[in-house]
């Protein structure tokens, strides 16, 4: 990890650490649960992040429809199986929420042939009708692609009824339930790909935005039947990622409450294999975007693991994580021409 940058309480990343200070104020007690954690280190990657079991079996719903373009739910029975004894009771007794997947797919027309996009949101983010019509819909239409937006555990129709906010219990002190979201988040995607798949022999890449870029890039280390991967804004460290990000600030501090520094958190997360993945898509499969000042995902960590990563295509913006968003019209133009270069004009030649 790079040097902690100077504090700047007007720095855009900062703001919105500042508000979900805010947030994060009313949130319930978390439970700690560090004393249970070792159940994890040491698991191979394909017990920790196993394979669906089979196709899912989906149930497809229009949710509305305008001129050029249908909205429809897609629901199947989420595969997850806890690891910790303990949090398995848990699962069952106070998270029946979590036990369903939703997805909301956007269909615009014209885009037979083409390939399709896995979309992964961000923490916290709310799933509204304005951000559908704003972001999914003119994302689906500029890159003429279908856009399939699954809903993290925990956020939107998952949030438990004892969740205080959606996506309050996803990523916490509580490392055995944040470490569960992790692996039910990666397995829900990839069952998703396979139903996907199922339905329509079409490629289908995948897409993430800031927590929604870290996943994505997870998954580009564990599921070699995505055709593309398009990261945005993040990187994979994840002590990092808890030691950085101004929105984490709570579980920085319930972590040691707890008794557990970054140093602590890191040797976990390098115990748990994730440090050891690597990726299972070719360099010219995978376009990455940055922020050269980015608060949440350390810039010179990006820029480690794109090296390493064998320095597929990447696109630097000037300014901060959450300013990247006003950059993200020609990160979608740039998408486009990635998708048509490296997955349609593939298939043609």
């Amino acid at each position: 990890m790079s040097p902690p940058r100077p504090p700047d309480p007007a720095h855009p990343d900062e703001v919105t650490g500042a508000l979900s200070d805010i947030l994060q104020f009313i949130a319930t007690p978390t439970r700690n649960t560090l004393t249970d954690v070792d159940v994890y280190r040491g698991l191979p990657p394909e017990v920790l992040f196993p394979s669906p079991r089979g196709t899912p079996d989906a149930r497809v719903t229009t949710r509305w429809r305008l001129p050029g373009t249908v909205s429809e739910d897609i629901v199947f029975p989420s595969q997850h199986e806890p690891i910790e004894s303990g949090f398995r009771q848990r699962y069952l007794t106070e998270y029946p929420e979590i036990h369903t997947v939703y997805a909301r797919r956007i269909r615009p027309a014209g885009v037979h042939g083409r390939p399709r996009l896995v979309y992964l949101h961000g923490y916290l983010q709310p799933e509204t009708y304005v951000e559908e019509m704003a972001l999914l819909v003119s994302m689906a239409r500029q890159l003429e692609v279908e856009v399939v937006q699954l809903q993290p555990p925990y956020h939107g129709r998952r949030t438990p009824s004892g969740a205080r906010f959606g996506g309050e219990f996803y990523w916490t002190a509580d490392l055995v339930r944040s470490i569960e979201a992790l692996r039910q988040n990666i397995l829900d995607a990839r069952a998703l790909l396979g139903w996907l798949q199922a339905e329509d022999p079409r490629p289908v890449g995948v897409m993430g935005l800031s927590l929604g870029g870290a996943l994505t890039l997870g998954l580009t280390c564990l599921e070699p039947r995505f055709a593309f991967s398009i990261p945005l804004i993040a990187h994979m460290d994840l002590a990092a990622m808890v030691a950085d990000a101004p929105v984490l600030r709570r579980m920085r501090h319930e972590l040691r409450q707890f008794g557990w520094g970054i140093e602590e958190f890191g040797r976990f997360v390098r115990d748990i294999g994730w440090y050891d993945l690597t990726p299972k898509l070719p360099p010219e499969r995978i376009y990455m975007f940055a922020a050269s000042d980015d608060r949440f995902f350390d810039p010179a960590i990006v820029e480690e693991m794109w090296r390493r990563w064998g320095r597929p295509a990447i696109r630097w913006y000037p300014g901060s994580h959450m300013g990247f968003l006003v950059r993200l019209p020609d990160a979608i133009a740039e998408a486009r021409c990635f998708i048509d270069n490296c997955v349609v004009g593939a298939r043609v030649g």
